[in-house]
């Protein structure tokens, strides 16, 4: 496979309606300023003075439930080390109850994985990643919606939500678009599966990122993911969490310092070719600044019957001229020239049906294509990423597509990015 990312100037909003999903930011505000690396430093050093109380209980609650999540040796030593304050955590917030990880989930461990690699690399100290189940679905305008793009654009909610997991697989095997992947993907979920859905997440997480410094938190207790996230801040420390939506001004003194978490739209082969079909660029899509009615007769008469008697009477004005100048000339071929105007006639209206059939065919054609460009970009009006489940593009694409999503997506710009996927030997 090969990609590519265009930068966007868009980002996500919270509480963006179906009018208004993304909206625009300036470029100048396109990085992060080196100076926010700051905050990390400043509360590394009060966390290292302050230190942590080492709770027995709780390390050894986490670890009960990272060994359910089959972690490795490796990962279950930085829970250890992190535990007993020898480390520090960039905490990344996932959605609770639904066991397949949703894209905008992928985005933040990406973005929280690479945060503790600068960290680490600036000197801040041992930084760690550490996934948390914390969302709550129905907060914060949380659907826990989890799709999967059929081949026709149609869509199917794959949100295993706990119970028979035999039962889901084997739904699993009937809504997953056959492809050369299926039965790899597959078997990864069998191995993986549990009636637990945070458990089932989990296991799936910690295998698709091997990193050196990564582990997980069993779910929070409770609802309310600020409460949930400040009573964590007291027992383990945190130097930073990846964020949901846009970053605030101000930073807490009780929570650790937010991180934007990554915006990303994923650009399959067949949607970047309606792009260019219907001369749409995606930033306007995602703005919300252009309607599927108005791009399906873009490019055509808004009449096309009207077109064509248009046309039919320019040609039969110049034909009477001609026939003037004829008269003119002395040469008065009347028979001729009624045969032509009655064939022609004849024949402006036979394209005349053709044209107007032919219309009705193309834009009803396009309807069906924006549909399913729209479809998939913004599923039920959404960001892709907030709906489109990981496994839609394992799917496809294999277990090297999110080794080839970190190697291009950059993690401290705002904007948003747009990655392009195409097989290698297409371009």
């Amino acid at each position: 496979m090969s990609y590519r990312v265009e930068k966007l100037p868009l980002t996500t909003r919270s509480g963006a309606g179906r009018s208004g999903t993304l909206a625009r930011i300036p470029l100048r505000r396109a990085r992060l300023p080196k100076s926010a690396f700051a905050n990390f430093q400043i509360l590394a050093r009060r966390l290292a003075r302050n230190g942590v109380t080492p709770d027995a209980d709780l390390e050894q609650s986490c670890l009960n439930w990272l060994r359910d999540a089959r972690a490795s040796r490796r990962q279950q030593e930085t829970l250890r080390q992190l535990a007993r304050g020898d480390a520090l955590a960039v905490v990344v917030p996932l959605l609770k109850g639904v066991a397949a990880p949703r894209m905008d989930e992928i985005l933040r461990v990406i973005a929280g994985v690479e945060l503790a690699d600068q960290l680490r690399a600036r000197k801040v100290g041992k930084v760690v990643t550490l996934l948390w189940p914390a969302y709550e679905i129905g907060q914060r305008g949380e659907t826990g919606q989890c799709v999967i793009i059929q081949r026709g654009g149609e869509f199917q909610d794959i949100g295993f939500r706990g119970g028979d997991s035999e039962k889901y697989l084997h739904t699993l095997r009937h809504d997953l678009p056959g492809t050369g992947f299926s039965a790899l993907l597959l078997d990864d979920l069998a191995r993986a599966a549990d009636s637990d859905p945070d458990l089932f997440k989990a296991r799936l997480l910690l295998k698709y990122f091997e990193d050196d410094f990564i582990t997980a938190l069993p779910p929070a207790e409770g609802t309310g993911f600020e409460y949930n996230l400040r009573r964590l801040f007291t027992r383990l420390p945190l130097v930073a969490q990846i964020s949901q939506g846009p970053v605030p001004g101000t930073l807490p003194p009780s929570e650790p310092v937010p991180f934007p978490g990554i915006s990303a739209t994923i650009i399959e082969g067949k949607v970047e070719s309606w792009l260019v079909k219907f001369g749409l660029t995606l930033e306007e899509i995602l703005a919300g600044e252009v309607r599927p009615e108005d791009a399906a007769r873009r490019h055509l008469p808004e009449d096309a019957g009207a077109a064509v008697a248009s046309a039919k009477e320019r040609v039969l004005s110049e034909l009477l001229r001609f026939e003037l100048g004829l008269d003119d000339l002395g040469w008065k071929p009347t028979a001729e020239i009624r045969n032509v105007l009655n064939n022609f006639d004849i024949g402006c209206d036979r394209i005349r049906a053709r044209a107007v059939a032919e219309s009705a065919r193309e834009i009803e054609t396009n309807r069906k294509q924006l549909g399913k460009l729209f479809g998939y970009l913004l599923p039920d009006g959404r960001p892709q990423q907030d709906a489109v489940s990981l496994f839609h593009f394992l799917d496809f694409y294999g277990p090297d597509f999110l080794t080839g999503l970190r190697n291009v997506l950059q993690v401290d710009d705002l904007r948003h990015q747009a990655v392009y996927v195409a097989p290698a030997t297409g371009r």
